[in-house]
């Protein structure tokens, strides 16, 4: 049966004899995803201000009059 979370989509497979996964165990599963991906995107925006070049890398002098 395929299963679709936000952007993601896989196919899951049930073999004869296995119980099928009920609504509570799929809203579980998808829960876990999506943190997952959360993770995931908030790990990549991490590394990325981490590592992005600025043009200033402290704040300017004082102007004395």
């Amino acid at each position: 049966m395929p299963v679709h979370v936000e952007e993601m989509t896989s196919e899951v497979a049930v073999l004869d004899g296995d119980l099928p996964l009920s609504e509570r165990q799929l809203e579980k599963l998808a829960a876990l995803v999506l943190a997952r991906l959360e993770e995931k995107k908030r790990a990549e925006r991490q590394t990325r201000e981490a590592t992005a070049l600025r043009h200033q890398v402290r704040p300017p002098l004082p102007v004395a009059e």
